[in-house]
């Protein structure tokens, strides 16, 4: 008598696969199953990546839909999940194409998607810096707010995702230059948008841990670069707190 968890895997798999036998049910009534579930898992990810969905159509789409089924089946329960491996499948799926945009423009629209489980943050703001001595500035440690994504692509898709928030959006032109920016939660909603290069630089550094004064650095900004950066990421309320670090 076969275990419960080999009846769960042996349901689990014939949901995937027609070819696999289930041990608890015969095809016809499991195609119900398998039908709710493929346009479960269907309709999650056209929530998801409804730019994606646009650009490349809903036949193209449901076809990405299937294969990317095949290899990333869902580990959880919960909806929001489902899509949180498709850029990486069509990293690869497209490989060999002219499509390779879509994976970054999918990373862009799952960075969207995380925004509305994320936290926000309250905001301090540039005021905190009179606490600290001028010598000190160098070895500040920025910590950001959590929904904060930085995205650097070859391909517009920043363009791409704004012009594509309308149905029959006209194609964007491929050839522009890459894009750098950012995506964060503000006010209970996603925010999108670009960010100079040096800026994303600035950002990444701090992102990632690095002091101001090496994130500086990293980004190769000047005096006055570095007063503008510092005032946008206390004017758009991005830091959630400071500590020093002097340590070396």
């Amino acid at each position: 008598m076969a275990s419960l968890r080999e009846v769960q895997d042996s349901f689990a798999a014939s949901l995937r696969d027609p070819a696999v036998a289930c041990a608890v049910l015969p095809p016809a009534n499991l195609a119900v199953y398998r039908n709710n579930a493929s346009h479960t898992f269907r309709k999650s990810l056209e929530i998801t990546y409804p730019v994606v969905r646009r650009r490349v159509g809903e036949d193209y789409f449901r076809q990405l839909s299937a294969h990317y089924r095949q290899r990333f089946p869902s580990r959880s329960g919960d909806l929001h999940w489902f899509g949180r491996d498709f850029a990486a499948f069509l990293d690869d799926y497209l490989d060999d194409s002219g499509y390779r945009w879509l994976a970054d423009l999918a990373r862009l629209e799952w960075s969207v998607a995380e925004c509305s489980v994320a936290a926000e943050r309250p905001a301090i703001f540039a005021d905190v810096l009179t606490r600290y001595a001028a010598a000190q500035f160098e070895h500040l440690v920025f910590q950001l707010q959590p929904s904060l994504k930085l995205h650097s692509s070859a391909f517009p898709v920043f363009t791409l995702w704004s012009t594509n928030q309308v149905e029959n959006a006209p194609p964007v032109d491929q050839s522009l230059s890459g894009e750098t920016g950012m995506v964060r939660l503000r006010h209970e909603s996603a925010e999108v948008r670009t960010v100079d290069a040096g800026l994303f630089s600035f950002l990444s550094a701090l992102a990632g841990g690095s002091s101001l004064g090496d994130a500086m650095s990293t980004a190769a900004l000047d005096g006055r670069a570095l007063t503008d950066a510092l005032g946008f990421v206390f004017r758009e309320g991005l830091v959630c707190a400071l500590t020093l670090n002097e340590a070396r």
